[in-house]
C-alpha cells in the first residue's frame, strides 16, 4: 500500500512552515542569547477561565474541523480538543479515553473495544457503542479522498456492534498490542451519521466545541461544561493558523498570541526578546530524528556497503551544530527515538578511510545519488546539502534535489530519487515501521527484518514483542536504509504564565485541553 502525501506528513509530524528569520526579534528590546530553552514540567497551574491565544503552522483552506481530514498542525492540536480518541499516547504508552481496552482475540486477528459510560457529546446526547461503529466505517469510507491507513491493519468495513458499550473489530493481520495502534493513528470518535464538519455540526466529547471556525486564520472555541473528564481551563481557546516561522514568533512578540510551538531553531539561538517570555523545549525525550531514507530498489543503495558508507562519512556532530544550531544531539540511525523499546545504540563515529574502502568496493564511486528535499522541516535542505559535502569526501558522487513543499511527496519522484530527507518523532515502532516496509522506496527487503516485524506486531506476549523490536532495530543497524544523523529538540516560545501545556505523542502537536495562564 503507497502512502499518501497526507500519511508521510502525519508520520513525520511536520511543520508545514518554510524556514525564514527571525530578524524582528531583535527590534523588541533586550534578549539574552544562547539562553538555555526551559523545559515546562507542569509545576505551574493555570488559574480558571479567560482566554489562551496559541498560534500554529496551518494549512490555509485546506484546514478543517473534520479530524481525519485536516492534517496541518493546527488541524491536529484543534481537533484534539474538540474530539476524544479512543486511546491517547503518553509516554509512548497507550492511556484508555473513550475505548476502556481493546482486548485482542485468541488468535490476535481480531479485539474487542469496550466503550465508556458517562460520556456526552456536545448536543447533550450519550456516547454509545454505534459512534464508535459508525467512526470506523467513515475512515474506511470508498469515497473519502483519503481512505485510513487503519485499513492496513483493521478490516474498518467489518465492524459488529455487540451491545450499546461493545464493539468486535476484525484485523487484516495478528494485532497483539491493537490500543498502541489506535493511540498512535489518533482514532477519533465522531457521532453516528455525522458525514459534514461545519461548525454547527461538528460536533465532539471533548473539553471544548466550536463556536468559530475560518480555514487558514483562526478557530474560537468554547470550553464545554458537560466534559466527562477533567473540564478545560479557560472559557475561550483561540487558535491562529499562520504559515510562516517568522510570524508565529511575532505573534508573540507583538502579544497578539500567549504561545507559539515549533520555533525556529534560530529563534531560541537570539532569545526570548523580553522577560515576559520564554523559549520552552519539550525535552529530551520529545526529540525528533532527523535523517535520510535510503532507495534500496536501485543502485547504489541496493548494496548494503554503500549503506554503511553514508552513515561512516556523515559528520554528525557538525549537522547538528550547523543544522538545530546546537539545539539537540547526534543520532544513531534509527528513527523513533522516545518510544517504547527504541535501541539507544551508540552512534557511529565518522571514519572516512573506511567510507572510501567501502564505496571503492561497491564500485559506487561514479554512480549519481540524488537525494530529494524540501523545507517542510525547518532544516531540511540545510542538512541535505551539507551532507552531500560530508559524502562527497568519501568519493560519493551526490546530487541535492531541493523541490517546492507541494512537490517533495510525488510517487513517481520518490521512486526514482535515490534517497530522500525525513524526520520522524517518537512515533511507536510497529507504526513506524509498518509505514516504512509500506512504500517500495522507503522499505529494506529483508527476511529476518520481515519475520521479526511480524512477531513485533503480532504477538500476544509483550516481552516477546520487545525482543522482536530489538531485533527489528539490529537488522537496521547492521544493513538498513535508515541514516539519522541528529535528534533535535522541539521548541516553543511562550508567556511565562502559560502552563498547563501537555504532550501525548509528538510534541509538535501538544494537547491544550488543560492549558490556561497562571
Amino acid at each position: 500500500m503507497w502512502l499518501s502525501r497526507r500519511d508521510l506528513l502525519r508520520t513525520a509530524g511536520l511543520a508545514l512552515g518554510v524556514a525564514g528569520a527571525t530578524s524582528v526579534l531583535g527590534a523588541c528590546g533586550a534578549s539574552t542569547p544562547g539562553a538555555a530553552p526551559v523545559e515546562d514540567t507542569g509545576a505551574r497551574t493555570p488559574r480558571q477561565g479567560g482566554k489562551l491565544r496559541a498560534v500554529f503552522t496551518g494549512g490555509g483552506a485546506a484546514e478543517s474541523l473534520d479530524p481525519f481530514t485536516g492534517q496541518a498542525p493546527i488541524d491536529i492540536v484543534r481537533n484534539d480538543v474538540i474530539f476524544d480518541s479512543l486511546f491517547t499516547l503518553e509516554n509512548g504508552k497507550p492511556v484508555p479515553r473513550l475505548a476502556l481496552s481493546a482486548e485482542p482475540a485468541a488468535d490476535a486477528k481480531s479485539f474487542t473495544l469496550k466503550i465508556r459510560d458517562g460520556v456526552k457529546w456536545h448536543d447533550g446526547s450519550p456516547l454509545t457503542a454505534q459512534d464508535v461503529a459508525h467512526t470506523f466505517r467513515y475512515l474506511g469510507a470508498p469515497e473519502r479522498a483519503f481512505p485510513s491507513e487503519l485499513a492496513m491493519y483493521v478490516n474498518l468495513a467489518g465492524i459488529e456492534v455487540v451491545d450499546d458499550a461493545t464493539v468486535r473489530v476484525p484485523t487484516v493481520q495478528a494485532l497483539g498490542d491493537p490500543a498502541l495502534l489506535l493511540a498512535a493513528f489518533l482514532v477519533k470518535v465522531i457521532k453516528n451519521g455525522t458525514q459534514s464538519f461545519a461548525p454547527q455540526t461538528a460536533l465532539g466529547t471533548g473539553p471544548y466545541r466550536v463556536k468559530a471556525f475560518e480555514a487558514g486564520r483562526e478557530a474560537t472555541l468554547t470550553r464545554f461544561d458537560g466534559y466527562w473528564d477533567k473540564a478545560g481551563v479557560v472559557d475561550e481557546l483561540v487558535l491562529l493558523s499562520l504559515t510562516d516561522p517568522q510570524a508565529k514568533t511575532n505573534a508573540v512578540l507583538t502579544g497578539q498570541a500567549d504561545y507559539a510551538a515549533d520555533i525556529p531553531f534560530t529563534t531560541a539561538k537570539i532569545g526570548a526578546a523580553s522577560a515576559e517570555l520564554e523559549v520552552r523545549t519539550a525535552g529530551e525525550r520529545s526529540r525528533v530524528g532527523f535523517g535520510f531514507v535510503l532507495n534500496t530498489t536501485i543502485a547504489p543503495f541496493n548494496d548494503p556497503r554503500v549503506r554503511r558508507a553514508v552513515r561512516l562519512a556523515l559528520d554528525r556532530k557538525a549537522l547538528v551544530d550547523s543544522v538545530f544550531l546546537g539545539y539537540g544531539t547526534v543520532g544513531n540511525d534509527l528513527f523513533g527515538y522516545g518510544a517504547t523499546d527504541f535501541s539507544a545504540r551508540e552512534p557511529l563515529a565518522r571514519n572516512l578511510d573506511e567510507a572510501r574502502k567501502l564505496v571503492k568496493e561497491a564500485n559506487a564511486g561514479g554512480v549519481p545519488i540524488v537525494i530529494r528535499s524540501a523545507e517542510y522541516e525547518i532544516g531540511f535542505n540545510a542538512s541535505t546539502q551539507l551532507a552531500a559535502e560530508q559524502l562527497k569526501e568519501a568519493g560519493l558522487d551526490v546530487r541535492p534535489d531541493i523541490v517546492g513543499v507541494a512537490d517533495f511527496y510525488d510517487p513517481a519522484a520518490i521512486t526514482a530519487a535515490n534517497a530522500m530527507t525525513f524526520s520522524i518523532g517518537a512515533l511507536p515502532l510497529p507504526v513506524l515501521y509498518a509505514r516504512l516496509a509500506s512504500n517500495p522506496a522507503f522499505a529494506l527487503a529483508d527476511n529476518d527484518l520481515k519475520a521479526a516485524m511480524a512477531t513485533g506486531l503480532g504477538s500476544l506476549d509483550a516481552a516477546a514483542r520487545a525482543k522482536a523490536w530489538t531485533q527489528v532495530q539490529g537488522v537496521m543497524t547492521d544493513r538498513g536504509n535508515t541514516v539519522v544523523w541528529g535528534l533535535a529538540d522541539t521548541l516553543s516560545l511562550a508567556r511565562k504564565a502559560v502552563a498547563g501545556v501537555e504532550v501525548r505523542g509528538l510534541a509538535k502537536y501538544p494537547y491544550l485541553g488543560h492549558a490556561g495562564l497562571a
